[in-house]
């Protein structure tokens, strides 16, 4: 029996959090993390994009691709979108030059059935917030990732929230943590003198892309 190798990828540390099938706008200016950019362009290959925290990073985040560069500027700097990939676990730190890296493995949903009523549900009230805040229609049902992952990723959510959504391995929760949202978002465009707010309770008013 052989020993898989281990998956190692490059660390892009941030105060923000990245979804699966969310697209990221990224100013990069850091020469190293512009040297991991250009790695994973020539390769390709993917790097993962953790959220930063006092004592590191943490341990499950999001790996991306790039996808687009928008701007380069004379000195090097770029700005770019990526765009989040699949869930893993950062397992080890595997070097430091000239950016970090680690070791990561996938992390999977629990296997359960999902609650397609309540899919429907966070997908129709998605469709109200959209068309009400921007007066149009975002279809996310033909999005490669779980519901949950595909509206959250759309709209304006604080960075707690979302890694929680990300280290939540149950869809149905994720699911019934959106849908509460969207109630709450739904219950402020309804009532505009309601300044109860939704960033003491989990998130913003969401802004559609």
């Amino acid at each position: 029996m052989t020993v898989a190798d281990p998956d190692i990828r490059g660390l892009f540390p941030l105060d923000l959090v990245l979804l699966p099938g969310e697209r990221l706008p990224l100013h990069v200016f850091e020469p190293r993390y512009r040297e991991l950019l250009a790695d994973c362009v020539l390769t390709p290959s993917e790097f993962v994009l953790p959220l930063a925290t006092e004592g590191g990073v943490a341990e499950v985040a999001c790996a991306a691709r790039f996808e687009t560069l928008l701007r380069r500027f004379s000195d090097g700097r770029m700005n770019v979108v990526v765009q989040g990939t699949r869930r893993v676990r950062i397992t080890a730190a595997t070097g430091e030059q000239p950016y970090l890296t680690g070791a990561v493995e996938d992390v999977a949903d629990v296997d359960e059935t999902i609650d397609r009523e309540l899919e429907q549900r966070v997908t129709e009230r998605f469709d109200r917030v959209v068309a009400q805040v921007a007066g149009r229609h975002l279809d996310v049902t033909a999005d490669p990732v779980p519901r949950s992952y595909a509206v959250a990723g759309r709209i304006q959510l604080e960075s707690m929230l979302k890694q929680a959504l990300l280290e939540e391995r149950s869809e149905n929760v994720r699911l019934g943590l959106v849908d509460e949202i969207l109630v709450r978002a739904l219950s402020q465009i309804d009532d505009p003198l309601d300044d109860s707010g939704l960033s003491g309770s989990g998130g913003d008013i969401p802004v559609p892309e």
